[in-house]
């Protein structure tokens, strides 16, 4: 019955309440971190013992330990009570990819999906009193929290050193020490607040109190995967299956590459007419429905 009430609501809805998602998304999605005291509150059962116990039983997710920065276990093959002794020595239990392995969470994930258009990962944070996960670090989901036990104080600031960072540009070394942006944020979740934060935001979480919280991680399409498209596309067109001459003689550089100038010019001028024909769209966003497979973040972070 109460899985039934919750397929029928729709909980973005829900939470953005007085701010709906027409003046959500151009403001701040993206843009800038939001936040709202209280509207999560019907949803703080979406996540308690109960539901990591079950979580970690169906064996469906991915079990991470984490003290303080530093990671204790990746892909923890733990039962619940072996997983519970590593969080009364003050580790943080991270459970990735849970919209596998629970009723309500696939519910939480399937609004989001349908909201965005995207894929959703969910990832549960039971974390002690006293101890945090990670540090300084920034995603590149955009995040939406959900506080469901406890508080945690998060901190967060824009990122000049990588901004709109994606799969393909994440580095190494995330850098913080460089960074110069001025503090935009910091704020106290308590049970049944929720934040967004958009991608590329560093941000830090302190526990406050016992604390459990839901992440819910989108990943929307961005400019540079329409090039997954073009090679298929224009593989079908005549003029781009001519042969560049890689084997001919140039009497010099400077022919060689006024050559290539003038001919990537004229492809370039031709490509500006497919991208913006209407069947060309068309194409594009069937093809990018139709990808099956997720789009999954790093395993390192997600708030």
């Amino acid at each position: 019955m109460l899985i039934g009430l919750f397929m029928r609501m729709k909980i973005l809805t829900k939470i953005l309440n007085e701010n709906p998602k027409e003046n959500f998304l151009p403001k701040y999605f993206a843009r800038l971190p939001y936040s709202r005291p209280s509207d999560a509150k019907d949803f703080v059962d979406f996540l308690n013992w109960g539901v990591v116990q079950q979580v970690i039983e169906q064996k469906k997710s991915v079990l991470r330990v984490v003290k303080d920065s530093v990671l204790v276990k990746d892909s923890a093959d733990l039962n619940f009570d072996e997983a519970m002794i590593y969080y009364q020595e003050g580790n943080t239990l991270l459970l990735r990819y849970a919209e596998r392995s629970h009723p309500l969470l696939k519910i939480l994930a399937d609004d989001f999906s349908q909201s965005f258009k995207t894929e959703v990962d969910i990832q549960l944070y039971c974390t002690p009193e006293g101890h945090n996960a990670f540090g300084w670090h920034y995603d590149v989901e955009e995040v939406f929290i959900i506080q469901t036990r406890g508080s945690k104080r998060y901190t967060i600031r824009p990122n000049t050193v990588h901004p709109r960072p994606i799969l393909a540009s994440m580095p190494e070394n995330l850098e913080y020490e460089k960074e110069s942006g001025e503090l935009f944020l910091d704020i106290l979740l308590k049970e049944g607040d929720w934040l967004y934060i958009p991608s590329g935001w560093w941000h830090v979480a302190r526990t406050q109190s016992e604390s459990m919280h839901i992440s819910i991680g989108l990943m929307p399409r961005c400019a540079v995967d329409i090039l997954d498209f073009l090679p298929k596309h224009l593989a079908k067109q005549s003029y781009w299956r001519s042969r560049l001459p890689f084997h001919k003689d140039f009497n010099n550089e400077e022919n060689e590459i006024k050559y290539y100038q003038e001919a990537f010019q004229r492809l370039g001028e031709d490509l500006a007419t497919h991208v913006v024909d209407p069947q060309f769209i068309r194409d594009f966003l069937s093809h990018i429905n139709s990808r099956k497979e997720a789009v999954k973040p790093p395993s390192k972070f997600n708030s």
